[in-house]
């Protein structure tokens, strides 16, 4: 399997993920019991874009959240806006993450963002008149919860697919090098010839 092809069926399985998940578990607006937003395909983009360039995480973050926009949450153009920041503050503040548990909080904190600002954008328009406990408990509580699971395993994930695309690489090497070394034994010496009989 090609890596590019892997990368993007990777984000496709996150973004129907979401779906899914939004579908059979929705928010209740209600606020009268606990319910969750499900940000599998942001975790996905935090972690791929975490040890790229700037302007790449960027490019990335800008082409990741209008695909989201117009085909799975029709938000346009707040993620087209909002994924670019993220995917550059993910580099950022990767750079500073001593360790991984460091940088799973670094991911979470830019997941809480996003749920956060448009709850803030709401709350100054008098959209909402929900109070930021009521809004934390009912809703943002089980969000940081799941998506700190989903972020530790997007991570392990990442990593193990790290390995397999590098020794993937490595086989292929071999497989070259070896096909080389059987057609220079194949082709003949014409500095030496054999003398005649």
């Amino acid at each position: 399997m090609k890596k590019t092809f892997g990368i993007l069926f990777g984000f496709f399985c996150l973004a129907m993920l979401d779906s899914i998940f939004a579908f059979a578990f929705p928010i209740d607006f209600t606020y009268t019991k606990m319910s969750a937003a499900w940000h599998f395909y942001l975790a996905g983009i935090l972690v791929f874009v975490r040890d790229k360039p700037w302007l790449n995480r960027m490019l990335i973050g800008a082409f990741a959240g209008i695909i989201r926009d117009l085909f799975f949450t029709g938000t346009f153009p707040f993620c087209f806006l909002f994924y670019p920041l993220l995917g550059l503050a993910a580099g950022v503040y990767q750079n500073k993450a001593r360790s991984m548990e460091s940088a799973c909080v670094i991911y979470i904190s830019l997941i809480f963002l996003v749920d956060f600002i448009p709850y803030l954008y709401q709350r100054m328009t008098g959209i909402t008149n929900v109070s930021l406990f009521t809004w934390f408990y009912h809703i943002e509580l089980l969000t940081i919860l799941t998506s700190s699971l989903v972020v530790i395993a997007t991570i392990y994930v990442d990593l193990v697919m790290d390995r397999f695309y590098l020794f993937q690489s490595r086989m292929i090497k071999r497989s070259q090098n070896r096909r080389r070394l059987i057609d220079r034994r194949k082709v003949p010496n014409t500095n030496h010839p054999r003398p005649s009989a």
